[in-house]
């Protein structure tokens, strides 16, 4: 096995050099990592031209049963995922070992045992594969790490062909993607990285472009863990799998996929253009200990007080607390659909008799601004909206009498991060978000030494890929010594509830967590993405879907090709 921190070798297995664009970048993800190096390029021999055949006899042999399904993979199907590519020159120039593996059974191929002490005289770490088909036998176990290998779906729902297409078919909120060690079960393999997206249900092309594209990074971080000291992965990472193995579709599933397709499409554009979020801000008396003796809590709305915008035209999201004395300090995104963009405003919330005071602009930037995640440290507080349009990451200065916030710094420039969280542990700044390429998808960590930086990105990331359970939602804190992280479940809509992670490890090399339990949103409510504790509070947000004629012109505006008015705004940093 390899050493701490030694640099780890690898063959790489496919048909030839030109491959598809997400595994091009996924091998350029490992080379940019720097810790993996390719030694052997393993590729099939030049099968011998098939006979040619007549038009007839091709017409006779053709699958007509599944034309539909081929002639839409062909013609229509144009992920970007799947465009051909050459690898860079440097995998083109390595050693190249031609293979024809001996055929055993239907499918199962077994390559030579002089192919296999090929490969072991280069020495690999691991194999990844990016080609030839079902492989068997020694070449399995000839290297320390094995055969890794992609599978673009849940292997105990889904396996064979064609991958993220049956998850629309059933109406399937999830697609998911892994990285498996290969062992002799049929996609029963080592689980070693594990990503759960929500399904694209009106595109396959978009729904198969996340699960690919989203999954390049993987065998990288996999070999960071491993280069880390992290254990690798063994049996207890498996499951045996009963799912049934799936074949191209035949002509009477692919018109009945063809029109789910169709209808979703319909669905998902007349819900952007007649259903807008409306969000609101609520106060509930509850502790997080009582919180968290629930493995489902419900925010009961009898007991919550709202903090409501006038009209379908504004809301107002993403609301963070601080017990200051007899009141709360309420920060909050507030969204003007008229102007497409959001502010920070504020307001009192009087502990004494329950009631709010005036909303006010707490700050206004030439770009969007929510999630104002505010903290306190060394008798200062401070504020970190999320600039994810502006691509940094800014800290502010929150002001208890003005109720404004001033800017102090930039954190982490060039950088697109939706919910940026921060949080202090055992001396340390770790900052939690989501990157603007996988907004409700990946979790990313960036760490210093102090408050004003320099922040370096965390070993592992993304930390986690999961729809259900990634994208930050409020502080963290702590119960009983356990540390706990809310995160969004975007699975079914944005933003539909919480789920309560307990993080069990977090390091500059480490990050571990698990879902503890769940925050359900109050009755009538479509959605819940934000919580902050403060005191004998809780403060949090909750959504409906109305009907806005502003968002509604918008919308139908970026369907028709025409330019949105957006009124400027002169303030800045």
């Amino acid at each position: 096995m390899a050493e701490h921190n030694k640099r780890l070798k690898f063959a790489l297995m496919c048909n030839s050099t030109a491959v598809q664009q997400w595994q091009k970048l996924t091998v350029d993800a490992l080379l940019e990592a720097g810790c993996a190096e390719p030694v052997l390029l393993i590729l099939p021999e030049e099968q011998q031209p098939e006979a040619k055949k007549s038009l007839l006899r091709k017409f006779a042999d053709y699958p007509w049963s599944k034309v539909i399904f081929r002639k839409y993979y062909q013609y229509r199907l144009r992920p970007e995922s799947f465009k051909r590519t050459e690898l860079n020159p440097g995998i083109t120039a390595l050693p190249k070992l031609y293979c024809k593996p001996e055929l055993k059974g239907k499918y199962s191929q077994h390559f030579s045992p002089q192919d296999i002490e090929t490969i072991r005289s280069y020495q690999p770490d691991f194999i990844l594969k990016f080609g030839f088909g079902i492989i068997r036998g020694e070449i399995l176990n000839c290297t320390p790490y094995g055969v890794w290998s992609f599978h673009h779906g849940d292997v105990q729902k889904y396996r064979g062909i064609p991958p993220a297409f049956h998850e629309i078919c059933n109406n399937d909120p999830y697609t998911v993607s892994v990285l498996q060690r290969l062992t002799t079960r049929l996609d029963g393999g080592i689980i070693l990285r594990r990503g759960v997206f929500k399904t694209i249900g009106h595109s396959w092309q978009a729904n198969l472009d996340q699960a690919l594209s989203l999954s390049t990074d993987w065998p990288a971080l996999v070999c960071r863990e491993i280069t880390a000291g992290i254990p690798f992965p063994d049996e207890n990472h498996s499951a045996p799998t009963t799912a049934p193995i799936y074949k191209e579709p035949g002509n009477g599933k692919m018109v009945r996929f063809l029109i789910r397709q169709f209808v979703n499409k319909l669905k998902f554009h007349l819900q952007e253009l007649f259903l807008a979020e409306k969000w609101s801000t609520g106060i509930i008396r509850a502790e997080t200990r009582t919180v968290a003796e629930d493995t489902t809590y419900v925010l009961n709305n009898l007991n919550v007080r709202w903090l409501n915008a006038k009209g379908c035209n504004r809301y107002f999201a993403d609301s963070f607390a601080i017990h200051d004395g007899n009141r709360l300090l309420l920060l909050f995104e507030d969204y003007d659909y008229r102007r497409l963009k959001g502010k920070i405003s504020a307001a009192q919330f009087n502990l004494k008799d329950e009631t709010f005071g005036e909303v006010s602009t707490a700050l206004e930037e030439p770009w969007h601004l929510s999630y104002p995640f505010v903290f306190s440290h060394d008798g200062n507080d401070y504020c970190i909206p999320e600039s994810k349009e502006h691509g940094s990451v800014e800290l502010y200065r929150f002001d208890r009498e003005t109720l404004k916030l001033s800017h102090i710094r930039t954190l982490l420039p060039g950088v697109h991060a939706a919910d940026p969280t921060l949080v202090l542990h055992e001396g340390r700044w770790y900052l939690f978000f989501s990157p603007g390429r996988a907004t409700n998808t990946e979790l990313h960590i960036w760490h210093s030494e102090s408050l004003e930086g320099p922040f370096v990105p965390h070993r592992l990331n993304p930390v986690k890929t999961n729809v259900r359970s990634s994208r930050p939602a409020g502080q963290l804190f702590r119960v009983d010594n356990k540390i706990y992280r809310p995160a969004q479940d975007c699975s079914r809509t944005y933003g539909g509830r919480i789920v309560v992670n307990e993080i069990k490890a977090l390091n500059e090399e480490v990050f571990i967590e698990g879902p503890a339990f769940l925050i359900e949103p109050p009755k009538g409510f479509k959605g819940l993405h934000n919580l902050s504790p403060a005191g004998e509070y809780l403060c949090f947000d909750s959504k409906r879907f109305v009907f806005s004629a502003a968002s509604f012109r918008n919308q139908l505006r970026k369907r028709l090709g025409l330019k949105r008015n957006v009124p400027p705004v002169t303030s800045g940093l």
